[in-house]
């Protein structure tokens, strides 16, 4: 369902002055920037162009998962209808729709006092996909609006006396980690890097020990911990080392190397660089650059020795392309790091990759082959 949601710009907020594009609102994961109200006047619809001040109130129409993040990382953003309620240890996030018999038909969430009421507050609205205007809390509810609730520890006790709505389905849970807790997981991870980096303890069975100390704790539940695995993410390295090992093991990689070097030869010592580059670089954007390093570095070192050249501009270049991991997000660890959470696709790596890693290649050969006095070969 796409909501409309309503956040109201800090008094101290950064983005005091911006433009919507300075502010970076126009290309928001799963978010919209609709409307903006000022001092009583609405702004729609809203340019790149439009700046943002502080007081006023942003109206998004967005996906549940998106709202339910801005909900917990709002920086320079307040959600204006929650009050005290995202303050509390412990909140959460449910949908909701309201009967066709409901008592909160016609009339507004400031009418009947919804937060208190049910230790609820309304983030956004859902009609029908109809576009609606205004703040939430001035809106008439109807028959069948879907409301995206954030609820206190006192929801499900008050809600049993009436029945107003339904529960659709539970978005999340969203805790409120006390001073005492953030100084245990700060502390915590710079212990188990700091064991790690002295080989005192294995990293990933410090961190499952920390995992696992903190549940005890009561600090993360167990099913925040499920819900944070990206499975996908370890469907996608799974697969990479499998295509990596069986190229290596069935000679594929090998043979692909020495066959396109022959092709190369006729062509120059640019051609050669250009060629070796390349091919370190797509081997190390499919299998990990170490193990297309691996491969490369003996056929590099006796096609200088044919050649009768100086091996080290060889090494160096293929070290260069082992390291220029743009291509896919398998290449390189802090590709996959950011796979997952920053909602990427296969096809953006090679978007962005492919230009980069041609103009890096350029750099590269340009400047080795001036450096060791190759271009008369």
């Amino acid at each position: 369902r796409e909501y409309i949601a309503e956040v109201k710009v800090k008094r101290d907020s950064g983005l005091h002055g911006l433009t919507v594009e300075q502010a970076e609102m126009r290309n928001l994961k799963g978010l919209f920037l609709i409307e903006i109200l000022r001092e009583g006047n609405s702004i729609s619809p809203v340019t790149p162009a439009t700046k943002i001040f502080r007081n006023d109130v942003l109206m998004f129409a967005g996906e549940t998962d998106s709202i339910a993040e801005m909900v917990e990382s709002s920086g320079d953003l307040l959600l204006s209808q929650t009050g005290m309620i995202d303050k509390k240890d412990y909140s959460g996030m449910i949908e909701v729709v309201i009967s066709h018999n409901s008592t909160l038909i016609g009339s507004t969430a400031k009418q009947i006092n919804f937060r208190g009421k049910y230790d609820a507050a309304i983030v956004a609205i859902h009609r029908n996909g109809e576009r609606i205007s205004g703040k939430i809390g001035d809106v008439r509810l109807a028959a069948g609006d879907v409301l995206l609730l954030l609820v206190g520890g006192d929801f499900a006790k008050r809600v049993n006396d009436h029945k107003d709505f339904y529960v659709i389905s539970k978005i999340k849970d969203i805790q409120n980690h006390s001073g005492y807790s953030n100084i245990v997981l700060v502390g915590g991870t710079i212990a188990v890097v700091a064991l790690a980096a002295l080989n005192i303890f294995p990293l990933f069975n410090g961190l499952l020990t920390f995992l696992i100390l903190l549940s005890v704790m009561g600090i993360i539940s167990p099913k925040a911990i499920a819900k944070s695995i990206d499975f996908n993410l370890i469907i996608v390295i799974a697969l990479s080392l499998a295509l990596g090992i069986a190229m290596i093991k069935s000679g594929v990689a090998d043979h692909s190397a020495h066959l396109i070097f022959s092709l190369l030869k006729p062509m120059g010592i640019v051609g050669i660089f250009a060629g070796i580059f390349l091919l370190t670089n797509v081997l190390g954007a499919l299998i990990t650059n170490k193990a297309a390093v691996a491969i490369l570095f003996p056929i590099v070192l006796s096609i200088a020795i044919e050649l009768q050249l100086d091996p080290k501009p060889f090494i160096l270049l293929v070290a260069f392309a082992g390291a220029a991991s743009f291509l896919t997000p398998i290449g390189y660890q802090t590709n996959l790091m950011v796979f997952g959470p920053g909602g990427y696709k296969f096809t953006d790596f090679l978007k962005i990759g492919t230009p980069l890693t041609l103009l890096y290649m350029v750099v590269v050969v340009v400047v080795l082959i001036l450096q060791f006095d190759l271009s008369l070969y």
